[in-house]
């Protein structure tokens, strides 16, 4: 058994879903987590944001485009696309737009399901939410005893789709767990099944740096799980900050790999005594600045993390320990790439 997780950036057309199914030939006992269509989630967060019953029809008819549906999916999914016209036409609250914006991987798991069985899987499907939550709505989390409960009284075939990113509370409100939260529900599954995981995405595994920004970016082979941790509360790969909260101290195998290209990370408990990874974030909303981060083992050597600060700038550091560096950089900074073309000289 392994818990796949499929990310809504590689759910755009048929074109990517024939790609997937490429990469699942030899999944034959696996839960596939899967998030909404690319966009379909903001779409949902605008019509519930204006009460616009015509984006409704837009997000209808993007699945119904994406394969040729069978009748009895066309028909869950018009019912769908009825249920939410009436939800987003109602007094807004937080437990409502939970509700609405959870349609979008519920949408997505019954089509992966209708294209999956078209292509010779034996594959099921689960729609009722097996998380467990507390009622934090928009950023809720598992409480996972009764969620362990859940899924082990659950019926799980050899292929099972299930819908991430939203739960419910033990009154049976819906409730979402935060952006990224599907990566969060794969490990939820990976703890309570205790098996590995595999994180499908649009880029090759985690990088050392973003290659739109930094010139040679490269993925990395090995990352370890306290890395990972640092990286996502820097908001590195978008992960949420509580994905690998789950996992913590168990001993399974976890990937990160692309749908489109090769690369491939595996996220370790072996600590490597090197500098991973080089992020650029934003810093707090109007202060004009950029937060230049390093992460990794390697931070504990005086001598790379006195090298880093020299060059950069003892002025613009913000923050340092045993696994991350942080500066400070400003609109100069980023105008000339100084930082930019120096920082790369530091990953290993």
């Amino acid at each position: 058994m392994q818990v796949v997780k499929i990310g809504g950036s590689i759910l755009k057309n048929k074109e990517d879903l024939l790609l997937i199914k490429q990469k699942l030939m030899d999944c034959h006992s696996c839960i596939i987590v899967t998030s909404a269509l690319k966009n379909v989630t903001n779409m949902l967060i605008n019509a519930y944001e204006t009460k616009n019953t015509g984006i409704i029809d837009n997000i209808y008819n993007m699945h119904i485009n994406t394969i040729n549906v069978n009748p009895e999916t066309a028909k869950i999914l018009m019912k769908y696309r009825d249920k939410l016209r009436d939800l987003v036409l109602r007094e807004h609250s937080l437990s409502l737009r939970d509700n609405i914006i959870s349609y979008g991987e519920r949408m997505a798991t019954v089509l992966l399901y209708n294209f999956f069985k078209d292509n010779g899987f034996n594959a099921s499907y689960i729609i009722d939410p097996l998380l467990v939550t507390d009622d934090v709505f928009s950023n809720s989390n598992c409480i996972m005893d009764k969620t362990a409960k859940k899924i082990m009284n659950t019926v799980l075939g050899d292929f099972t789709i299930v819908p991430g990113f939203y739960g419910a509370t033990e009154d049976g409100q819906i409730t979402t767990v935060g952006r990224g939260g599907s990566d969060y529900t794969a490990m939820v599954f990976a703890s309570v099944l205790n098996c590995d995981v595999r994180i499908i995405t649009d880029v090759p595994g985690i990088m050392t740096s973003d290659p739109r920004v930094f010139e040679n970016s490269r993925t990395l082979p090995e990352v370890s799980m306290s890395e990972v941790l640092k990286m996502s509360h820097f908001g590195v790969k978008n992960f949420n900050y509580k994905t690998f909260v789950p996992v913590l101290g168990m001993d399974i195998n976890i990937t990160v790999e692309s749908l489109y290209e090769e690369g491939i990370t595996r996220i370790t408990k072996k600590p490597v005594n090197s500098v991973k990874c080089v992020a650029l974030t934003g810093y707090g909303n109007d202060s004009g600045k950029n937060m230049l981060v390093f992460i990794g083992h390697g931070l504990s050597d005086p001598d790379i993390s006195g090298n880093i600060i020299s060059a950069i700038g003892q002025e613009h550091l913000y923050h340092m320990d045993g696994l991350s560096l942080s500066l400070l950089v400003d609109d100069d900074l980023i105008n000339n790439k100084r930082c930019f073309q120096e920082a790369p000289l530091w990953i290993k």
